[in-house]
């Protein structure tokens, strides 16, 4: 009898400890319900959870608390507590505890809201701060993110304020960046630059024909060309003496190359260097060719090759200016650029292999010889300018006379940066003048004669102290650029006015400051309006710019800023080393299928599976797929189940999931959970050690993981997102298609060469197993069976990309009260298919975007 009431006096001193640490303004219940259902496993002695309800107090203004009432109300609706294994409360019991404690969240947050506001004050991000600078001073390729430390991160992205702290130390980078920024902008040079048109060939470039040596052409890394001569050529190599071509021949030589741009064989335009930053025209004279097997035969290529350009400072700082595709006939190919002072321009046979000297194979070449590109000529036309001074000298100086300082010199590679000297006769009243027309560009607000008087005095007090007038408003400009009114959003509590409404809506489609229309609106106070806000955002979004938001947003809600964070290992996928042109265009694919999803308003399910991709013939052919030729990435309609199709399956997806040696069922069940179901797993057990990968082969990740699960603290979140990841064993680290296991031990060796020029040195292991079931019970075979599964949840798709897109809208989190106006908006684009740009627009006409 004793031992039966001792269980009936605990339970009781539990419900009375509840009673009393919840205290009197706890509802009925709540308190009744959780007594009940919840406290006999969530009190201080077992604290299944880490949570104790016992002693959980009921103060919905403390955020922790509310938090922790926010997670016992949804896991309670959800169904997944009480437990299985428990009694499940009447229907009626349910309800009444859900609604109750929902409404009480409910109103609790409004409350918090209309006193705080629902984001946190925030300042611009160094990706925000870098394209405003480039915006204001029409700077396209200004680089001032590396002055800045990294932003923190909140809520999956670097929007809220509640991460974007200021420091004495980032405020002094500020100023450094600023003011590199403003002498970016300032006119390089007195007169305007005068516009030629330069021819540079081959075979007078260094580093193109510094590359051939001399000991024998089984050495050579180019090789020249007059047509197809390539034995007279080879001839004239072997004389004391090589002088230029003659005029009827040089404009027909070229030299050839059967590798990729890289070292040792670092080809480059070396006797071209971009005088000044601006634009130009750039033609490039260049076809494919087929080397025979002993470097003496050349035919015309048996296909086109694709040719990446690089803006190159040396040393090897690479941009990327574009890419073409050259045929096997001379092939002119002409792209517009902007291209920064000192730069030059190097070619890459993208390709080609990269040779990893001293004892290299071509993976290319075959019995009857290997493909190779041979480069003619490069022309340049410019740098072009629309005005002089450039437009952001203008914005600093207006239209007051420049010259040369005295000082000015030559800098290297024939490169100039001249010290310009602006003149002015009455200092005082032009500075304040600039300075009011400069913050008028620059603040994202109207500004005071108080704003103008307060950086007026920098100006001043530089002036004073002997400096140059040109010297002293730079000043007064790093000041202002630097200052909280330029740093911070200028948001208040409540609905936004016009001003900060252009604002918001700019940093979210442009990524950067608001363009003259829309502040022109704003200054008419018509920007609030629906309809004008609605053809603003269709502006926006048709705007190139956009591609700024498609970028930055998919760097954070999938990570690909982490792209280049791990290279595949170089002995278990020697195929991948070092080739750019699939990182590239892997990166490319899923921004441009983004991006083509707002374009044509396609469905949220394509974020699944789509009966398209954006390919060129490099992924194609990493994905197995024919018919798809060139360089340039375009919608390819896939086959009906076809494996490829939506992000789960896309390279780049697939390659920051993984870490270029292993794949991991875990780290990808979890990303497609947390990313595209919007059901992030709790973090693990800090007890728990990570699963460390096997590359001898010796156990597979299911087997593993099987073990991992047998402890009780891992399996209950493990069930539910391993399964999704074992869908995805079927892909490499790279994306590739793989139906065994690799490993550097035991298995099947594999014969072949790299990309790298090197032999394979892995081998085949245990085959993939690929099917798993989800919590639910249904169950699937391969990725294609699992697809079909996830499309079933669309409103959940759509439910969380539409918070996704809010969070990074507004720089702050979903919450609680927000729910209903999610459903809103859902419920809004239901009949278009919840429709990407649909979504979009309605975030922007919601209360989530219209108040702070």
């Amino acid at each position: 009898m004793t031992r039966l009431k001792v269980p009936y006096l605990v339970a009781i001193g539990f419900s009375l400890a509840a009673g009393r640490l919840q205290g009197e303004n706890t509802p009925s219940a709540v308190r009744s319900f959780v007594e009940r259902h919840c406290v006999e496993c969530h009190d201080p002695e077992l604290k299944k959870g880490g949570l104790d309800l016992s002693t959980l107090p009921y103060d919905l203004k403390a955020s922790s608390v509310f938090s922790t009432w926010v997670k016992v109300c949804d896991r309670v609706a959800a169904g997944e507590m009480p437990p299985k294994k428990k009694a499940k409360p009447a229907a009626s019991e349910l309800r009444t505890f859900t609604n109750t404690l929902s409404s009480a969240l409910f109103s609790a947050d409004r409350e918090r809201i209309r006193h705080e506001g629902r984001a946190t004050q925030r300042r611009l991000n160094r990706y925000e701060y870098e394209q405003t600078l480039r915006d204001l001073l029409t700077l396209p390729y200004l680089e001032v993110k590396s002055f800045l430390p990294e932003d923190s991160e909140a809520y999956g992205f670097n929007k809220a304020g509640d991460a974007l702290d200021v420091s004495h130390v980032q405020m002094a980078r500020y100023l450094s960046a600023a003011e590199f920024a403003l002498r970016e902008a300032l006119a390089s040079q007195a007169i305007r630059p005068i516009t030629t048109t330069n021819r540079f060939y081959t075979w007078d470039q260094g580093a193109f024909f510094g590359a051939i040596k001399l000991e024998g052409p089984l050495n050579r890394r180019t090789f020249p060309l007059v047509g197809y001569d390539l034995q007279r050529e080879l001839m004239a190599m072997d004389s004391p003496k090589r002088g230029s071509p003659d005029t009827e021949r040089r404009d027909q030589e070229a030299l050839a190359v059967v590798v990729s741009t890289y070292e040792p064989t670092e080809i480059r335009f070396n006797k071209f260097h971009a005088p000044v930053s601006g634009k130009y025209r750039l033609r490039f004279c260049a076809y494919s060719i087929w080397m025979g097997p002993k470097y003496t035969e050349v035919t015309p290529g048996h296909q086109s090759e694709p040719i990446t350009i690089y803006a190159d400072t040396p040393p090897r700082l690479l941009r990327k200016l574009g890419s073409f595709d050259v045929a096997p006939e001379p092939t002119i190919c002409e792209m517009e650029v902007y291209l920064l002072a000192g730069e030059t321009i190097r070619p890459d046979a993208a390709r080609l292999f990269r040779s990893r000297p001293p004892d290299h194979k071509n993976p290319l070449a075959g019995p009857n010889g290997m493909p190779g590109v041979a480069f003619r000529w490069m022309e340049v036309e410019g740098p072009f300018f629309d005005h002089w001074p450039p437009a952001g000298h203008q914005l600093m100086f207006a239209d007051l006379p420049l010259r040369d300082s005295p000082h000015s010199a030559k800098g290297n590679h024939e490169t100039s940066r001249h010290d310009v000297i602006v003149e002015s006769k009455n200092p005082e009243q032009d500075a304040a003048k600039l300075l009011r027309r400069f913050m008028e560009a620059a603040y994202r607000h109207p500004i005071q004669k108080s704003d103008v008087d307060r950086f007026l005095s920098v100006v001043r007090c530089a002036l004073k102290s002997g400096q140059s007038f040109t010297d002293s408003m730079i000043a007064g400009y790093t000041a202002v650029l630097s200052s909280p009114g330029f740093l911070y959003f200028n948001e208040k509590p409540g609905r936004l006015d016009d001003w900060a409404l252009a604002e918001r809506l700019s940093y979210f489609l442009w990524n950067s400051c608001p363009d003259r229309e829309l502040r022109e609106l704003a200054r008419c106070n018509e920007l609030h309006r629906r309809k004008v806000l609605e053809q603003q955002t269709e502006r926006l979004l048709n705007d190139a710019r956009s591609r700024q938001f498609v970028d930055s947003f998919l760097d954070y809600w999938l990570d690909l800023r982490f792209i280049a964070g791990t290279d595949p290992d170089v002995e278990l996928y020697p195929e991948y080393q070092l080739d750019d042109l699939l990182v590239e265009s892997m990166i490319d694919e899923t921004q441009l299928f983004f991006a083509e999803l707002i374009e044509r308003n396609l469905g949220i399910t394509n974020l699944v599976d789509s009966d398209f991709a954006i390919l060129n013939a490099r992924l194609a052919a990493h994905y197995s797929i024919e018919g798809v030729e060139g360089v340039t990435l375009h919608p390819v309609t896939l086959p009906k189940n076809a494996l490829r199709g939506g992000l789960l399956t896309q390279a780049s997806v697939l390659k920051v999931t993984a870490n270029g040696t292993t794949t991991s069922p875990v780290k990808r069940g979890a990303w497609i959970t947390a990313r595209l179901l919007g059901k992030p797993p709790p973090p693990p057990p800090p007890s728990v050690p990570a699963l460390e990968p096997d590359i001898r082969g010796a156990t597979t990740i299911r087997e593993q993981l099987a073990k991992h699960r047998s402890q009780e603290t891992c399996a209950a979140c493990h069930r539910t997102f391993d399964p999704v990841g074992f869908a995805l064993e079927s892909f490499d680290v790279m994306g590739g298609w793989r139906e065994r296991y690799r490993s550097v031990g035991s298995g099947d060796p594999v014969k072949g060469v790299g990309h790298n020029g090197l032999n394979f040195h892995y081998s085949l292991g245990p085959s993939i197993d690929a099917g798993g079931e989800l919590p639910d019970g249904r169950k699937f075979q391969d990725v294609v069976e699992l697809k079909r599964l996830l499309l079933k949840d669309e409103e959940q798709l759509a439910r969380n990309l539409a918070q996704q897109l809010a969070i990074y809208a507004t720089g702050a989190p979903m919450q609680f009260s927000d729910r209903p106006q999610i459903a809103q908006l859902l419920a809004k684009s239901r009949s278009e298919g919840y429709g990407v740009r649909t979504l979009i627009r309605e975030i922007v006409q919601s209360d989530l975007f219209l108040n702070k």
